[in-house]
C-alpha cells in the first residue's frame, strides 16, 4: 500500500518501469535525506511559451501510460522539485547529487528492487528532456496549494455520541490493523499487531490469539473464521501474507482454504464466481511495487486466477452489478494508477475489466464501499481519498470523501465532496434512522503533530445529499487506522469502533505535542438519540 498502513492497509502486472506515473509509488516515505534541485528557487524564471509546451510535452510522454497526467497545479513548487522529481528521475534513470532511493530498503528488498528494474541504471530519457520536466513543473506549479472549498455547514454541536476508551493490557504503543464487529456473535475482534482478541459487549476478552503476522481482515463464512495476514507491514515486495481458517468446524476445509506467499494482502471477500455452487476467495494483495489482485477457485492456492499484478489493490467487492445473475468483482486500485475498475462476469470464470473511475496518482484513495444513496434502486460508490504516507506529505485539498451516484449503467458521477485531509475511511448509515444515509470517517494519513479532533467526522444527511458536519473532542486521541460499525449495546442504534495504530514509539512521541493524554488501542463511539 502507499503507506506503512494495511490500507490504507495500510496496503501489477511487471511495473512499466521509467515511466513517469510510476514515480509516486508509495512504499518508501520521503525525509530529510532527499536530494535537493534547484531547492534555493524562491522565484522560479518564467519559462517562454515555447518552453512550457515542450516540457509538458515530455511529462505527459513518460505518465500517461501508467496512470492520468497529473497537473502541476496538484502539488507546490517545494514538493515537486525537493522530493517528488529526485524519485521520478530515477525511475528513469537519471540519478541526483545526494539521493539514494533505496536507503531505506534492507538488502531483501534491494533485492526485489534490481529484479523489477524499478530504478534502472541507463537513463530511460534524454537530459535534454529530463530537464524540461523539471523546468516544466517548477515554473507551473504553485508556490502553495490552495485551502480546501468550504460547501458544507460545520455544526457547533458534537455528534450524538458518547465516547468510551477500550485498553487491552499494558502495551504502549496501539498497533490495531484489524477492528471487525461480528452481529451475530456479538463479538468485537481486534488484531494488535500480533495479538487477535475476541471481546463481548462487556468488553470482556473471551478468545486470544498469538498469529505470526498482523491481522488486516477477517470473516466468518462456510462456519469458519477466515483470517487475512499482511506478512510485512511497512511497504514492501516480500510475500509473506497468508489467508487462512483461524477457526473451523470443517476439517477438509481447514486444510485446503490456505493461501501462503501473498504479496502484502489488506482485504480479502468470499463468494461463488463461477457458478459451481463452492465459495471462492478474491485477495487483494497491495504489494509496494508489484502487487496481486486475484481469485481463488474454491479458495485453493492451486486455483488461482490473476486479474492483474499492479500494485496497490486496496479492496474487492464481489456483487452483481448488471443483473445477469453473475456476480462481478469491484476492486479499489490505490498505488500508481489510481482507479476503481469493475471486472464483469463473463461466465465460466472469465472477467472483462472496465475503468469505472480514475484518479492522478497523489489522490490517494483509500476505501469504497457501495450505498443507494438516492433510493433510485441503483447502488452508489462512497469514496476517501487521502492517503499520504507518500513523497508528498503535505495537506492537499482535494483529499476528502466523495460520493458517486449511478446513472443506471454503472456509469459514476461525483455528487457530493467535503474535504478532509488525510482522510482513509468512510461508512454510509441511516445513524438517526431518519430515513436517509448518514457518514462517518477517518483520517489517518494527517500530519502526526497536528492530529486533531479533526481525525473523526459525523456527517448528518439532512436530504437530497446535504449534510452537516459534527466534530468531538475525545477523538483527538488516537490515530484511527481501523473503523467498523455495528450496534454493540443492543438499543438499535449503529455504534461506530476506531482503532488506532501508530507505526513505532517515535510516532507516538510526535502525537504527544498535540495535547494528547491517552492511547487506547480501540475508541467505542455509542450512540445516543
Amino acid at each position: 500500500m502507499r503507506s506503512n498502513s494495511s490500507r490504507g492497509l495500510m496496503p501489477k502486472r511487471a511495473v512499466i518501469v521509467g515511466l513517469f506515473g510510476c514515480m509516486l509509488l508509495i512504499g518508501l516515505r520521503s525525509g530529510p535525506g532527499l536530494a535537493r534541485q534547484n531547492a534555493s528557487d524562491e522565484h522560479p524564471p518564467v519559462l517562454p511559451v515555447a518552453q512550457v509546451t515542450i516540457g509538458e510535452a515530455a511529462a505527459r510522454k513518460y505518465c500517461q501510460a501508467c496512470h492520468l497526467f497529473p497537473e502541476p497545479a496538484l502539488l507546490d513548487q517545494h514538493t515537486w522539485v525537493n522530493n517528488v522529481l529526485p524519485n521520478m528521475g530515477s525511475r528513469l534513470g537519471i540519478r541526483t547529487s545526494g539521493y539514494d532511493p533505496v536507503r531505506e530498503a534492507d538488502p531483501a528488498e534491494r533485492i526485489y528492487l534490481k529484479q523489477l528494474n524499478v530504478y534502472p541504471d541507463k537513463p530511460l530519457i534524454t537530459k535534454a528532456e529530463w530537464q524540461s520536466i523539471v523546468d516544466y513543473y517548477r515554473s507551473q506549479a504553485p508556490r502553495q496549494l490552495p485551502s480546501p472549498p468550504a460547501r458544507t455547514n460545520i455544526s457547533s454541536q458534537p455528534p450524538p455520541f458518547v465516547a468510551s476508551e477500550i485498553k487491552i493490557g499494558e502495551k504502549e504503543v496501539p498497533q490495531v490493523s484489524l477492528l471487525k464487529y461480528d452481529p451475530a456473535g456479538q463479538r468485537l475482534y481486534i488484531g494488535d499487531h500480533l495479538e487477535l482478541y475476541a471481546l463481548d459487549k462487556a468488553l470482556t476478552i473471551q478468545s486470544s490469539w498469538q498469529l505470526q503476522t498482523p491481522a488486516v481482515d477477517m470473516a466468518h463464512a462456510l462456519k469458519s473464521l477466515f483470517v487475512l495476514g499482511i506478512g510485512t507491514f511497512s511497504p514492501s515486495d516480500k510475500k509473506e501474507g497468508v489467508f487462512f481458517p483461524l477457526l473451523s468446524a470443517d476439517p477438509a476445509l481447514a486444510r485446503t482454504m490456505i493461501i501462503e506467499h501473498l504479496p502484502r494482502p489488506v482485504q480479502f471477500a468470499i463468494g461463488d464466481l463461477n457458478g459451481d455452487a463452492k465459495s471462492d476467495v478474491v485477495v487483494c494483495g497491495f504489494g509496494n511495487h508489484q502487487g496481486r489482485l486475484a481469485w481463488y477457485d474454491g479458495g485453493s492456492a492451486s486455483g488461482e486466477h490473476v486479474l492483474t499484478t499492479l500494485p496497490g489493490a486496496r479492496k474487492a467487492i464481489i456483487q452483481d452489478l448488471n443483473g445477469d445473475g453473475k456476480p462481478e468483482i469491484l476492486a479499489l486500485m490505490a498505488q500508481a494508477w489510481e482507479k476503481l475498475s469493475i471486472y464483469y462476469n463473463q461466465g465460466g470464470g472469465v472477467f472483462k475489466e472496465q475503468t469505472a473511475l480514475s484518479f492522478p496518482p497523489v489522490y490517494g484513495v483509500s476505501y469504497f464501499e457501495l450505498a443507494d444513496f438516492n433510493r433510485d434502486g441503483h447502488v452508489d460508490v462512497l469514496l476517501t481519498n487521502g492517503d499520504n504516507w507518500d513523497y508528498s506529505p503535505i495537506d492537499k485539498p482535494y483529499h476528502g470523501i466523495r460520493i458517486f451516484l449511478n446513472d443506471g449503467q454503472n456509469h459514476f458521477n461525483e455528487s457530493f465532496f467535503f474535504p478532509m485531509y488525510g482522510c482513509s475511511e468512510a461508512r454510509a448509515l441511516d445513524f438517526d434512522k431518519d430515513g436517509d444515509l448518514d457518514l462517518v470517517a477517518i483520517a489517518f494519513y494527517n500530519n502526526l503533530t497536528t492530529v486533531s479532533t479533526r481525525s473523526f467526522v459525523y456527517l448528518e444527511n439532512t436530504g437530497n445529499l446535504h449534510f452537516v458536519a459534527h466534530y468531538m473532542p475525545e477523538t483527538g486521541n488516537g490515530r484511527w487506522l481501523t473503523m467498523d460499525v455495528g450496534d454493540f449495546d443492543q438499543d438499535g442504534y449503529a455504534d461506530v469502533f476506531l482503532g488506532s495504530y501508530f507505526h513505532n514509539l517515535a510516532e507516538l512521541t510526535k502525537s504527544l505535542k498535540t495535547g494528547m493524554t491517552s492511547f487506547p488501542q480501540v475508541m467505542l463511539l455509542n450512540y445516543r438519540k
